[in-house]
Order: C-alpha cells, then structure tokens, then sequence
C-alpha cells in the first residue's frame, strides 16, 4: 500500500533543521513502510544527521520487533471452564435466593413500612456476582499469562519449496543497515542490489565524517570516497553480502536440506515464511514469497539484520546507479578504514 501524501505535511527540503521538521519527520517514521522510496531516502538522510530523530527511528524498530515476537495466542479450555463454572454459580445461587423466605435472605434485613426512610446499609454484593468477579479474574489472569509468558514451540520440520514461478528478477532489492563502530559511533549501510544482473550500489555512511559509495558487479568493485573525491578500484571491503537473498542457492538448499523450513510466523503485522539458512540466519518471506528480513541466531532470540527490506521495480532505480567510470573530479587514491 502507497501512502496518500495529501493527508501528510511535505517533507523537509534536506537541510532543514528545527523542531517542526523533526515533528514531520517522526510523523513518516511511523509510516515508513508504506512510503515511497525516494521520499523514505529523503527522511531517512534527515534520521541520519539528527541524534533525537534517530533515537526516535531506533525505538520505533525496537518495538516493532518485539511485537513481531508475540507469539499469536487463543484462550485455553481452563478459561471455557471458568466461565462455564461461574454460569453454573451463578443460575444456581439464584435458583436458592427465589426459595428462601425473605426474612432468611442473608444480609437483608426486613423493615416495616417506616415514616422515615432508613439509614441505607451497605448493599451485600450477591453470590453468583462474586462467582463472576473471580471467574473473570481468573479470565484476566489466564489470558494476561499467556500473552505473556507463551513462548514459540519448535515447529516440526514440513515439506516447503519454493514455487518455480517465484522470480526477483526484474527488481532491485533495496534494504538498510544500522551499525556501531568500535567508538560508539553509528553508521549506516544502503544497499541496492539488481538481482537480475548481480550489480551493486552500496552506500556507507556515518553523519558529516563518511561517505564511500562501492558500485560493482561479480568481477569488480568501484569505491569512491563522496567527501574527498578520491576512487579507488578492488574496493571489495566496502561490499556487502546479500547470499541469503540467492533464490537459486535457497531453492538448492531446501532440497538438500541444508536449509530448513520453520513454519509461519509474524514480523510486525506481516505474515511470513520462515527458512533457516546453511549458515544459522532465518530469512523471512512474505506470503508472495518477496523478502522481508533476516533474523540473525535462532528464531525466537533472533535480531532483524535490517531496518527496511523492500523490492522496487528496475525501473524507479536510475540507470547511473550501476555507473562504474570514474567521476569527473575524482582522482585515483586510497580510502578510508572501515568502520
């Protein structure tokens, strides 16, 4: 689903500072799936030199995967028999009442007809009331229990293959990294990956002190330093690997049972596959089999790999994306570290 803009401020122009900026800027973090990609580049950009709206983009990520963990829940039969048990109490603590003389009801004393009204004493909360106070309570407690405490059983291992017609190509995948360098600093790593030819555009960037761009295919890689105007080829280091997203090697994979399918689950409100790869991450696919994310350790414990997973169409990405030639202005040299 696109998101419709008119009901939304425009975004910021990049640059722009202030509270209001930030304030429309959280407003799209907290749709950012359903917005366009180039407009999610252009919050994001402003998420990446804003401490407050990128502690805000980290927040937002860290509940949306802990309500991906939220195991779906039902009633057990312990609650039926709860209710069941109260309705019984309670038709029959009536029953009883209807067949007491009125001058034996307990806690109801009779009154003659008095001048003056009586002083009101404290109404007795009837017997098949308290059955139902405590059968919800029990209801509260059992459903609060487990919601809670619920843990994913390990779902037994099932016949999964992926269907012949399940193709990516024709797209580019697009997803995003958060990192930490061994400072404390936080850098981010924007990958767009044309699946059908296997060309790279891979941004890294850390606030106002990095910015490397590696553009490269199966056979070599171009880096270019954006701040210093500096090139340099074999720029490998600066690349990233995308293996779990290799439909072919996870098609290979499944029928050799090197990987393993784990059964449905949820990723935020998105129903998903779940396949454990060779290497121990599990790669979520949406019930059209388009990527999601991938969870690093097992599943249960496991952290998404990604902020944003998303396929565009070849098309919305520029064809300069995959340009190799050295800029004008660049020279060749060496770049920075790694973070």
């Amino acid at each position: 689903m696109t998101l419709d803009n008119s009901a939304m401020p425009p975004i910021p122009v990049a640059g722009e500072r202030g509270p209001q900026v930030c304030a429309t800027v959280r407003l799209y973090l907290a749709v950012l799936d359903d917005v366009p990609p180039r407009q999610a580049e252009a919050i994001l950009k402003h998420v990446n030199t804003c401490r407050d709206c990128s502690r805000e983009y980290r927040l937002l990520n860290q509940a949306t995967y802990l309500v991906a963990r939220l195991p779906d829940t039902a009633p057990s039969a312990r609650v039926d028999q709860a209710v069941l048990a109260a309705i019984i109490a309670r038709r029959s603590s009536v029953s009883l009442r209807e067949a007491e003389p009125a001058s034996e009801r307990e806690g109801e004393p009779v009154y003659a007809a008095p001048v003056i009204p009586p002083r009101r004493l404290p109404a007795r909360r009837p017997r098949w009331l308290v059955g139902l106070a405590v059968a919800a309570t029990l209801l509260l407690a059992l459903l609060t229990g487990t919601h809670l405490l619920a843990l994913p059983g390990t779902p037994t291992a099932q016949a999964f293959m992926l269907p012949q017609t399940v193709s990516w190509n024709g797209y580019v995948l697009y997803h995003r990294e958060t990192h930490t360098d061994s400072n404390g600093k936080r850098y981010y790593i924007d990958t767009y990956h044309d699946v059908s030819s296997g060309r790279m555009h891979v941004e890294t960037t850390m606030g106002d002190q990095l910015d490397v761009v590696a553009v490269g295919d199966n056979h070599k890689m171009l880096g270019l330093d954006m701040m210093h105007h500096v090139a340099q080829w074999d720029a490998d280091v600066w690349g990233v690997d995308d293996s779990a997203f290799d439909l072919a090697t996870l098609r290979r994979d499944l029928q050799a049972k090197r990987a393993v399918y784990l059964g449905k689950g949820h990723f935020g409100s998105v129903e998903v596959y779940r396949i454990r790869c060779r290497n121990g991450e599990v790669l979520l696919l949406d019930m059209h089999y388009r990527p999601v994310n991938v969870l690093a350790n097992a599943p249960g414990t496991g952290t998404p790999m990604y902020n944003m997973v998303k396929l565009l169409p070849d098309s919305q990405v520029p064809s300069d994306m995959w340009d190799m030639n050295m800029p004008s202005g660049f020279h060749m040299g060496k770049l920075p570290a790694k973070p």
